[in-house]
C-alpha cells in the first residue's frame, strides 16, 4: 500500500491490536523487505520492494486463517481494479482453495467509507464486467459496511461472523 493508505493501514493495525488484547483473533500486518539505496553520508537516496508483497494482513480468527488486502481509493464514484495486483487475488485464491477467509477491506478515503469486499464478489465483478473499475454504488448495494465499533476502529471480523457474503452490516 503506498504512503497514500497509511491512515487506513493504521486503523487496521489498531483494530488488530484491540482484536488480540480481547482473544478475537489474531491478525499480524505482513512485512515487505525493502531494498535500500545510499548516497553519499549514509543518505537514504532510493528504496523499493525487493520482491511483490502477498497481501497487507495474514491471521487466525476461531481457528480460521484468514488473508485481506487493504486497498484505499481517493476517487468519490468508483474503485480502480488496477489498485488490486494479479499476483495477490491468486494468493487469495490458493488461500481460499485451502479454506481461508480472503477479502479485501476497500476504503474510500473522500467519503471516510470501508466496504468488505470478498475475494468471490471480486472475482464475478472481473467475469461479468468489463469495466476497469467498480462503481460505489456496487460497494452500497453488494457490500457491507465496516463499521467503527469502540475499540475496533474497522470492525471487520463482525462482518466475518455474519458471514461476509455482501449482506449488509
Amino acid at each position: 500500500m503506498a504512503n497514500r493508505g497509511k491512515p487506513f493501514e493504521e486503523m487496521i493495525i489498531h483494530t488488530n491490536q484491540n482484536y488480540k488484547l480481547k482473544g478475537i483473533a489474531v491478525v499480524e500486518k505482513v512485512p515487505t523487505d525493502w531494498q535500500i539505496i545510499r548516497g553519499g553520508k549514509g543518505k537514504i537516496v532510493h528504496a523499493f520492494p525487493t520482491q511483490k508483497s502477498i497481501v497487507d494482513f495474514i491471521g487466525l480468527t476461531a481457528g480460521t486463517p484468514l488473508a485481506f488486502d487493504a486497498k484505499s481509493t481517493r476517487n468519490k464514484t468508483s474503485f480502480p481494479l488496477g489498485n488490486i495486483e494479479e499476483h495477490q487475488i491468486e494468493f487469495l485464491k490458493y488461500w481460499k482453495a485451502q479454506l481461508g477467509l480472503a477479502f479485501f477491506l476497500i476504503h474510500f478515503t473522500i467519503h471516510s467509507t470501508t466496504y468488505f469486499l470478498t475475494l468471490e464478489q471480486l472475482l464475478d465483478f472481473m467475469k461479468s464486467e468489463t469495466r476497469k473499475s467498480i462503481p460505489l454504488s456496487y460497494f452500497e448495494t453488494a457490500c457491507p459496511k465496516v463499521l467503527n465499533r469502540g475499540i475496533y476502529i474497522l470492525d471487520y471480523i463482525s462482518v466475518l461472523k455474519k458471514g461476509g457474503n455482501g449482506n449488509h452490516a
